[in-house]
């Protein structure tokens, strides 16, 4: 495994590395994620219909992802969409997904994608 020096860090950058993560520990959380890293920005609207959560779960979660710095919003026409400013989450979850579904299948579970 390659080495890298970008992840030596501070105590103090280790708490917040920490609280980053701990966002992501919520399964609605990185179900939202999922969500818009494979299909993009969206409205609350359409978060709740492409994931059929309840409106007011995924409203709460989402304002966490924003106050937290895991998502943006931009608003046009009254219209609020979600998104990433940059693919840093989804190229950090991509390849766990992939080897949970690597190793779920060597241990011949069927895990829907």
């Amino acid at each position: 495994m390659k080495k890298l020096e970008s992840i030596k860090f501070s105590p103090q950058m280790t708490e917040e590395v920490a609280a980053y993560f701990k966002m992501l520990s919520e399964p609605v959380r990185l179900h939202l994620l999922g969500s818009i890293c494979s299909e993009g920005a969206a409205t609350i609207g359409e978060l709740t219909e492409r994931l059929g959560l309840c409106q007011s779960v995924v409203s709460r979660h989402i304002k966490l992802m924003v106050e937290n710095g895991l998502i943006s919003k931009k608003t046009e026409n009254g219209r609020t969409q979600y998104y990433f400013e940059d693919d840093c989450l989804c190229s950090i979850c991509a390849p766990v997904v992939e080897k949970i579904r690597t190793r779920a299948a060597a241990h011949h579970k069927l895990l829907e994608k």
